[in-house]
């Protein structure tokens, strides 16, 4: 069976109300795990909570989720208090607390990451429907996700080259993404600020996996970086040379990077409005805009769409922009060397 992320991500129940995750450095920033692979974490454990703790309620699936992240994570175990703020006959509100060692190799615990996760039951919810006719403007370009996975290039699309700061950003590895070939001029129909990509997920690098509704959290945080495209182009138009075969590594391995920025999120929000087969699909679609980018935050619009067109989840961040050191300063663990060793 193709994995989910619950394959890549287990969740230890240690009480009723107290669960733990095993963070790996292979989902990381940096030194700092993705924070979309820790809102993932989020979804699993409420989800398990609801499942377990009162599976009476019937509510297994998160449709709502918002987090704020107040400190760095790390890759380490992380623990999670579960507060049950109501359990109602459709919707359950939890409070989750994610707190680890305020930094690895030191005794003293600290909350991380902390927030709210609605639960209902996706498959089973009825009441008023109508249809609004909302869709993507502009629409998405047509593909051949069948071409796409045995050529890795289509009309439309090619698949992303290695980031530019792969090592830095170890937890890229883990999507296989295909953006709008830039090398054609007539797909110019959207601003730098906009980016389209088809995504499969592709744990340890191997694209087969199939995306469920606990990967949203990580897909929803998972693109190439909107600021990047505008200080660090050359690095993406490079990749692209290479997959449609306009040069070889070698001549586009000659571009030499600018210094990397990290973009901590600092609140994440996720409205899931479908609920995915538990087998998972092969396939999505996001649509990730940044509105404004000014005195180092911004903010990030993100939709995502399966292959038959129908919106699955929205998601909203608020984020900054900062030095990579930020990522690594004050790390005294193992992964801080590492990390400097692949600035």
């Amino acid at each position: 069976m193709a994995p989910t992320f619950a394959d890549v991500l287990p969740i230890k129940r240690l009480s009723s109300h107290t669960y733990s995750v095993v963070l790996e450095e292979a989902w990381a920033i940096g030194a700092v795990p993705n924070g979309g692979y820790v809102t993932s974490a989020f979804l699993m454990v409420a989800r398990a909570h609801m499942s377990e703790t009162h599976s009476s309620r019937n509510s297994p699936h998160p449709v709502n989720l918002h987090l704020e992240f107040l400190r760095r994570t790390s890759a380490s175990e992380a623990f999670f208090t579960v507060k049950d703020v109501k359990l109602g006959a459709r919707i359950s509100n939890l409070h989750i607390t994610l707190s680890q060692r305020r930094d690895p190799d030191q005794p003293k615990i600290e909350e991380k990451v902390t927030g709210y996760v609605m639960m209902s039951n996706i498959a089973t919810e009825t009441g008023l429907s109508l249809q609004t006719e909302y869709t993507l403007q502009p629409p998405r370009l047509p593909t051949n996700l069948k071409v796409l996975a045995d050529k890795l290039v289509d009309d439309n699309y090619v698949v992303r080259g290695k980031d530019p700061f792969e090592a830095f950003r170890r937890a890229v590895v883990n999507i296989q993404m295909f953006l709008l070939r830039a090398d054609r001029k007539e797909h110019a129909h959207l601003p730098i600020s906009v980016n389209d990509q088809w995504v499969r997920f592709s744990p340890g690098g191997t694209p087969n996996g199939r995306w469920t509704n606990d990967a949203l959290g990580f897909l929803v945080d998972m693109f190439p970086q909107t600021i990047e495209r505008y200080i660090n182009d050359e690095g993406e138009k490079a990749a692209i040379a290479v997959a449609t075969g306009q040069t070889t590594p070698a001549t586009a391995s000659k571009i030499p990077p600018k210094a990397p920025y990290w973009y901590p999120t600092l609140v994440l929000n996720l409205d899931v409005k479908k609920l995915l087969p538990e087998e998972g699909v092969e396939w999505l679609f996001v649509r990730v805009r940044a509105k404004k980018i000014q005195n180092g935050r911004f903010d990030l619009d993100i939709e995502v769409w399966d292959e038959a067109g129908d919106l699955v989840a929205t998601s909203v961040h608020a984020a900054l922009v900062v030095d990579a050191a930020r990522n690594l300063a004050g790390r005294t663990s193992s992964s801080k060397a590492k990390g400097k060793s692949k600035l």
